[in-house]
């Protein structure tokens, strides 16, 4: 049992004191406090070591009443063990279920299965999207980065954005803004020009930028290869180490998505993005003044006509 594991962790602290680190999960975070917790506090660890990470998708009230126990003994137990909040460590027992199932089918009873107000749901959110922004910052390979960024700059080539099922509207508006900084920006997504006839006239100078986030497909990866097979480079944006775009791209980056429902969150998505076309703008400096200018004139050019129009009729 968890005690039993959390003496042990207690002799090996005695001879190398630890530092305790927000990143530590639930059963090391016991480990650790086995011997400062009351009686009370020890029958609750004991049942959560028992039924890690599932005990913690109920409520505080819900799990105190289960073990015979006060919402404020839950309450203090986990403040004891370094966790801001009770929703805190629900947030890391959602992200280690929810980790492990694919589909969003499969991860419906972890994550709405139990009983939550529509309030909980706005603050679990928030949570969530407050750890994805932190740990994809926190995470961010700089020096890949840089390089994304000075490959994005370079006007030669195309540059053709591929993202399909849950990315595609990230996938849009980072296509659409990139479109506002460097010339030849084509986006691969729903309602745009077929890969296989954007391949026909793939040149090593392109580059071709997609995402890989669960549950993986096929046809990005597929299309990869065909560009790299062309001399063309290849940037990934995944959710995990182990995606199936890794290999073949140049560069790749890495974002955080885990969430309070059944769907990923791409919250850190955007932000990443966000950053990318920052950084796109800040290097292409000149051009991006110039051409956004030529926006402007273009938008007062087309959409003036119409207002007036409609201010005669």
């Amino acid at each position: 049992m968890i005690m039993q594991y959390a003496l042990q962790r207690v002799n090996t602290m005695k001879q190398a004191p630890e530092t305790p680190s927000r990143d530590a999960t639930l059963l090391e975070r016991l480990a650790r406090e086995a011997a400062t917790l009351t009686a009370r506090e020890r029958t609750l660890a004991d049942a959560l070591g028992r039924d890690y990470p599932h005990a913690l998708l109920e409520s505080a009230t819900a799990l105190a009443a289960q073990h015979g126990t006060s919402a404020s003994t839950v309450v203090r137990l986990f403040a004891k063990l370094g966790y801001a909040s009770y929703g805190d460590a629900q947030r890391e027992a959602r992200a280690s279920v929810t980790a492990l199932l694919p589909t969003a089918g499969q991860r419906a009873p972890a994550t709405i299965g139990g009983k939550r107000t529509l309030r909980a749901c706005v603050d679990d959110a928030l949570l969530h999207d407050q750890h994805n922004l932190a740990a994809t910052h926190e995470g961010l390979d700089m020096a890949a980065f840089e390089a994304i960024a000075r490959l994005l700059a370079e006007p030669r080539g195309r540059l053709f954005v591929l993202a399909q099922k849950n990315s595609a509207p990230v996938g849009a508006w980072l296509a659409l803004h990139l479109n506002m900084c460097r010339p030849q920006v084509q986006e691969l997504g729903a309602g745009a020009v077929t890969a296989t006839d954007a391949m026909l006239w793939v040149e090593p100078e392109d580059v071709l930028l997609t995402f890989s986030i669960r549950r993986y497909s096929s046809a990005p990866v597929s299309i990869a290869r065909a560009f790299r097979e062309r001399g063309a480079r290849v940037i990934a944006i995944c959710d995990s180490p182990a995606a199936p775009l890794v290999p073949l791209s140049d560069h790749h980056l890495l974002v955080r998505t885990a969430n309070a429902s059944p769907f990923d969150s791409y919250t850190a998505a955007f932000f990443l993005c966000n950053a990318l076309v920052s950084a796109v703008a800040q290097l292409r400096q000149p051009a991006v003044i110039k051409a956004l200018q030529r926006r402007d004139a273009l938008w007062a050019a087309f959409e003036s006509d119409p207002v007036e129009g409609l201010r005669r009729g």
